[in-house]
């Protein structure tokens, strides 16, 4: 079975070469079973030398296809343009990200397993400050691969959503079927995809594997506002990109499919995350009203539960059921207390051995209740959570979705000898049990699978 694996580059002097590296490195067989295409997008750096020297390296598996600058679009459908005919699969591969150095072996592997099978996505992760700290972390969505390699059907899994080109895998004859729109600025790879797996309705995970992208926050930060920036990352990318979704499954299955209400859902939420302060900025009042009532329309195809069911903050859930309900003018819409505060939970490990329990309040409270707190139970002690208010207003673009004097987070600061315990809350009525912790055990946990990634990223 034979690899074509296409690279798109930009000025990208800094890792393209460790980039190419991870695929020449493969166990897989590189000189009988992978071709590399290195397109050239316009680069005004010495990224193009770097790629000659390649080529002149292995003139038999790399090529190097140089294009004006016309974006990642553009960029991959030339590339596929010179896949070879005996190319069985094509990968795709960003200049600043690595394989695993088994990677193309386990695809390979699998696809001979399932001959049915047009599309093959790893686990992903990031590094982040550019590799110079290796912070190593997981995607929100590699909970897909916890029961190992599979075939996932959409239609019986539909929170198994898979968007993003980078690490792909497509069968060539499929892919000839397809192309990447280039006259979209923003998701022309997640249409692609999801034209493809609404036509297939399966795809493979391969779990012993990994896609490492590179996160230079700095640089991230920049990139973010620069799209976010841009006018046709509005009302435009809706009709080009969701719309299209819910038209195609319209046609294919008479209605909006989970998989397809889920996965607008998933990807809608970054319109109302922190970095995104332009919105008032970008458009005029006239756009503004434009995008916020193609929004209620797209989000109008998505029942209520898929939003609730997002791991996202509540504020941000919150507004999409606001413009999903009340459209235009903006008018944000709390969710109604629960008898039981909804919370979001994680720890901190401080380096003297001591530990620090957050609970995250999610909902719009003033107060808890009278005689309702947090606190944890350990071997020889219980101990009450401080509750820590909000200093200024919460908001989302300029709405504000909680007020200064609101319940932030509740914490408990844990000594050594108190790591292991139960986190619960406690009003006049009950007891709820949030959480069994054993935070040594899962501090070496932690520290293990960050090994294995590393060891894994520096094969």
């Amino acid at each position: 079975m034979k690899f074509a694996i296409i690279i798109p580059f930009y000025n990208a002097e800094s890792r393209l070469e460790t980039t190419v590296e991870s695929v020449i490195k493969q166990s897989y067989g590189f000189t009988e079973n992978i071709q590399i295409l290195l397109v050239n997008d316009g680069s005004t750096d010495t990224s193009g030398s770097i790629a000659d020297l390649l080529v002149r390296k292995y003139p038999q598996n790399i090529y190097q296809i140089h294009i004006k600058n016309g974006g990642p679009a553009r960029a991959r459908n030339i590339g596929l343009m010179h896949v070879r005919d005996d190319i069985d699969f094509v990968g795709f591969l960003d200049a600043d990200d690595v394989y695993s150095l088994h990677m193309i072996r386990e695809m390979a592997q699998f696809a001979q397993e399932h001959p049915e099978i047009n599309m093959m996505v790893p686990p992903f992760y990031y590094l982040d400050d550019y590799g110079s700290r290796k912070k190593i972390g997981a995607h929100k969505l590699n909970t897909r691969f916890e029961q190992g390699s599979r075939v996932i059907n959409i239609q019986h899994d539909y929170e198994a959503i898979h968007f993003y080109i980078g690490g792909t895998f497509l069968r060539f004859d499929r892919l000839k079927q397809l192309a990447f729109d280039e006259s979209l600025h923003f998701g022309e790879d997640q249409l692609l995809i999801t034209k493809l797996l609404l036509d297939d309705e399966e795809y493979g995970v391969v779990a012993d594997v990994g896609y490492f992208y590179y996160r230079d926050l700095k640089a991230k930060r920049s990139l973010v506002s620069k799209s976010w920036q841009d006018k046709s990352r509005y009302q435009p990318f809706l009709e080009a990109v969701y719309l299209s979704y819910i038209q195609l499954s319209k046609a294919k299955f008479g209605t909006v499919i989970p998989y397809v209400q889920y996965l607008i859902s998933y990807h809608a939420k970054l319109y109302f995350y922190k970095e995104n302060i332009y919105f008032r900025e970008v458009l005029t009042d006239v756009e503004q009203e434009a995008f916020v009532r193609a929004l209620q329309s797209v989000l109008g195809e998505v029942e209520e539960r898929y939003i609730w069911e997002l791991d996202a903050a509540q504020p941000v859930k919150e507004m999409m059921l606001s413009i999903r309900k009340k459209g235009w003018p903006i008018q944000f819409e709390a969710a109604p207390l629960a008898e039981i505060p909804m919370i979001s939970l994680h720890k901190k490990w401080r380096r003297n051995g001591h530990a620090e329990l957050i609970s995250d309040i999610e909902e719009s409270r003033m107060a808890l209740p009278e005689k309702s707190f947090f606190a944890v139970k350990t071997l020889f002690t219980t101990k009450r959570a401080k509750l820590t208010k909000r200093e200024q207003d919460l908001r989302i673009w300029d709405v504000v979705v909680r007020p200064a004097g609101t319940i932030s987070t509740a914490k408990i600061r844990l000594r050594p000898w108190e790591l292991r315990g139960i986190w619960f809350y406690q009003n006049t009525e009950r007891k709820v049990e949030l959480e069994h912790f054993h935070l040594t055990t899962e501090l070496k946990q932690k520290v293990k699978r960050r090994l294995k990634l590393k060891r894994a990223l520096n094969q």
